[in-house]
């Protein structure tokens, strides 16, 4: 029987979908919690024979990477009482060695030409968002313009220039806000001092999300934008579309250029009929736009996930 490691929670639904379509295809599925190292699950490498919870990962050929925190491990105070830390900065350098095994073995497999989706090295740039936007332009991928920036005064240019603007973190992990010019006052601004943000023109119009697999388009969906700046917040009105060429090529061009073989793409479409490029995630989420158990993204991923078993 093939096997395919899933790489992820038993509690996150999104790992649940891909790891069933996989069983569906009668193969088995290895699921690989790197949550749980080392407190609960173990993983070791000796000699380049990598095992996990006793089973040998260098024996599977296909891997998919649903959930795995690849940025620098941050304190965690709650966190602290359970792990035994007396101090933050003993956590974190557990942390930190913690990350070194996990990154250590999966770059290792990686290296030896499994199949992993995706790439191990992409996965990084759904938190490095300024270098996937820089990779993305060097492709000729039309982007908005961008600032990233910590300077009071640049972010007052960038409005100057592109007048509506919105804001969201460098890293992830909240929603866009549009500009007002309360955001631009002295006092909100020198909190720049704190966190660095990112800035970028808004691109008023629909949004759509395009998936991506293997160089080929697979699906794409409708987020209607009216009312709101974060098409998130309209998730319960996402419907199938249909997307021109011209649209699939942006999305074929930079998932190449980026390394990515699945992705899910955030576009916009301009007053002008134009497309741009939002976004590129590496491991998106799908049930929030297709049928996770039956729907044509769910079923083309396990499909080609086995095929590489």
């Amino acid at each position: 029987m093939k096997t395919v490691a899933v790489i992820g929670s038993r509690n996150d639904e999104h790992t649940r979908y891909v790891a069933e379509a996989v069983e569906r295809r009668r193969a088995r599925v290895l699921l690989v919690e790197t949550a749980n190292v080392p407190e609960s699950a173990t993983l070791t490498w000796e000699r380049g024979e990598v095992r996990y919870q006793g089973e040998r990962l260098d024996d599977v050929r296909s891997f998919y990477i649903k959930r795995l925190q690849l940025s620098l491990p941050l304190p965690d105070p709650a966190g602290l009482p359970e792990r035994n830390f007396s101090t933050w900065q003993e956590q974190y350098i557990a942390e930190r060695e913690r990350h070194s095994l996990l990154q250590s073995v999966l770059r290792s497999l990686n290296q030896k030409g499994r199949t992993f989706v995706n790439p191990f090295e992409t996965l990084e740039l759904h938190y490095l968002k300024l270098h996937q936007l820089a990779l993305l332009q060097r492709a000729r991928v039309p982007v908005p313009p961008s600032l990233g920036t910590c300077d009071p005064e640049a972010v007052r240019d960038f409005v100057r220039e592109h007048g509506s603007v919105i804001y969201k973190p460098l890293g992830g992990g909240a929603l866009v806000r549009r500009i007002t010019q309360e955001d631009l006052t002295d006092e909100r601004l020198q909190l720049l001092g704190n966190c660095p943000v990112l800035f970028q023109a808004e691109i008023k119009g629909d949004e759509f999300r395009a998936y991506v697999l293997d160089g080929e388009p697979v699906a794409a969906f409708r987020i209607p934008t009216e009312g709101v700046v974060d098409a998130r917040e309209n998730l319960a009105h996402v419907r199938p579309a249909r997307l021109p060429e011209e649209a699939w090529r942006i999305c074929l061009r930079g998932a190449r250029s980026l390394g990515m073989v699945f992705t899910a793409v955030d576009l916009r479409r301009d007053a002008e009929g134009r497309f741009v490029a939002l976004e590129f995630n590496p491991t998106p989420a799908i049930s929030y736009f297709d049928d996770p158990r039956r729907g044509k993204v769910i079923s083309r991923l396990a499909g080609y996930l086995v095929a590489k078993a």
